[in-house]
């Protein structure tokens, strides 16, 4: 069983999680200086998978501020 993730990602500011949300119906042009955390994840009964990373929009598009590897990580608990 899969359940459905509401978002793809929000804004990152003061706040952990900030406008603009990613998501279906939310109509937010991006705009320069604002940053972004993008985490796309599938959600299963009985764990997750996903990845998160950080992006500012400038004047030329967006430019990826995090820098953690990106290979596929297992975490058991």
């Amino acid at each position: 069983m899969v359940i459905r993730v509401q978002y793809g990602g929000h804004g990152v500011g003061i706040e952990l999680d900030e406008l603009p949300v990613i998501a279906r119906n939310y109509d937010i042009i991006l705009q320069p200086g604002m940053v972004f955390a993008l985490e796309p994840k599938f959600i299963f009964h009985d764990g997750a998978l996903g990845i998160e990373d950080t992006f500012v929009i400038t004047e030329n598009g967006c430019e990826q501020i995090t820098t953690f590897d990106e290979s596929i990580q297992s975490l058991s608990v």
